[in-house]
């Protein structure tokens, strides 16, 4: 774990984060071209995220080492070993395992035979909960979420979080909520923090990667 205090640590994951940032800009167009064809047949986002590793690693621009679905073990007082979960993937920072900026994914806006479902809550409950309660990042500073917009629609996407996140801002820990500058036809960013129930402050932020 991190050795001193989380908030010691932000502005190194933030620059890590930054430089992801546009990795993951330069990589999007590259990860859904060859899932055009598919994105009727309900592309889904384990699928999505591995064409997205990929090209995050063929991008050159990522600085440090990728891991796709980075298994989390945990020990009983007994000491027997058993798999907790898996994060989508992981920026691993230094030689410590337990040290990385975590990428949770979730579709959003996706088109179902009656209308189109904005599945703001899944990305709330089960995604950005996951950091709040210390399973994905415990003791980490800052973990990031990636929204796949799958209609294009990212203004809507954005609504939508913003509506389900504000009625759970206890449940949440929330604390404060920043949109970051995009221009048009860019991934829509921004950022919440959150007191963690473990008792840390944690910094997430927010991809919204629209699908043309």
């Amino acid at each position: 774990m991190l050795a001193g205090s989380p908030d010691a640590w932000l502005a190194h994951f933030r620059d890590l984060g930054e430089q992801m940032s546009e990795a993951i800009e330069a990589a999007w167009p590259i990860c859904i071209r060859p899932l055009q064809a598919k994105k009727d047949a309900m592309t889904h986002e384990d699928h999505i995220t591995e064409h997205l590793v990929q090209a995050l690693r063929r991008t050159k621009k990522v600085p440090g080492r990728i891991t796709y679905q980075y298994v989390l073990l945990v020990e009983d007082a007994n000491g027997n070993v058993s798999l907790s979960s898996s994060i989508d993937f992981v920026l691993t920072v230094g030689d410590d395992e337990d040290v990385y900026l975590a990428y949770e994914c979730k579709r959003l806006n996706v088109s179902y035979a009656d209308r189109v479902r904005n599945l703001c809550v899944p990305y709330v409950e089960e995604g950005m909960m996951r950091f709040v309660t210390g399973q994905y990042s415990n003791g980490l500073p800052m973990a990031m979420m990636i929204g796949y917009v799958m209609n294009g629609d990212s203004g809507r996407a954005r609504r939508g979080l913003t509506k389900v996140m504000r009625s759970r801002t206890a449940t949440l820990g929330l604390t404060t909520e920043e949109d970051r500058p995009s221009l048009p036809g860019m991934p829509t960013r921004f950022s919440s923090t959150h007191t963690c129930i473990p008792g840390h402050s944690m910094k997430v932020e927010h991809h919204l990667l629209p699908w043309p």
